[in-house]
């Protein structure tokens, strides 16, 4: 079996999607990512897999009542990454997935395709265009896998890809996805652009 962490944050103006802030405001950047956490909720929900939310704080928010969530341990992202993949895989699964929560292009295919390529790897990657990932997964979790990586930096695969490679890790690439971070990518949604002409 394999498991799934989402991480999320409480979709509050002003503390997500920030560097959207000064082109469409802090109340519309909100908006946009409430949209894309409840469809990463939703498309989760269609794979199948189990999952829980990882939060970067604690919240009242009704997104979250009746889900099974956890507040993320950690000083950066890859000691939270790393002390969730230990939680996943202390539950006896064959291997542990985290994705994030602003990436309309994940499916419940490319999720379930991620399960299915940690048959035969011990990692696998959903690469993003901005040289991040969308997707991690894991059969088995190093901290050196996540040492010295520039977080929020063009390179944060390729750091993480050559740690892997030292690590002997068999290193499974699915496809390039775009996750929203600009003005520049969510004008590739139609569906954003509706909804912050709207609200």
């Amino acid at each position: 079996m394999i498991s799934l962490g989402i991480f999320a944050k409480p979709p509050q103006p002003g503390s997500v999607k920030t560097r959207l802030i000064p082109d469409i405001g802090a109340v519309k950047a909100a908006s946009v990512y409430r949209y894309c956490l409840e469809y990463t909720l939703e498309v989760t929900q269609q794979s199948g897999l189990d999952y829980r939310l990882y939060l970067s704080e604690v919240s009242d928010d009704a997104l979250f009542q009746d889900e099974e969530h956890s507040v993320q341990r950690g000083h950066d992202l890859g000691t939270r990454m790393f002390n969730a993949f230990k939680d996943l895989l202390s539950t006896g699964t064959d291997g542990a997935l985290i994705i994030g929560s602003d990436c309309l292009d994940i499916t419940a295919r490319h999720l379930q395709h991620a399960a299915e390529a940690l048959a035969d790897h011990e990692l696998v990657l959903l690469p993003a265009l901005d040289g991040g990932y969308a997707l991690i997964g894991c059969t088995r979790i190093n901290p050196g896998l996540f040492s010295h990586v520039r977080w929020s930096s063009k390179d944060v695969l390729k750091q993480t890809v050559a740690n892997a490679r030292n690590l002997d890790y068999r290193v499974s690439l699915l496809e390039t996805v775009r996750d929203i971070d600009t003005l520049q990518d969510l004008e590739q949604y139609p569906e954003l652009l509706a909804l912050i002409a709207s609200s």
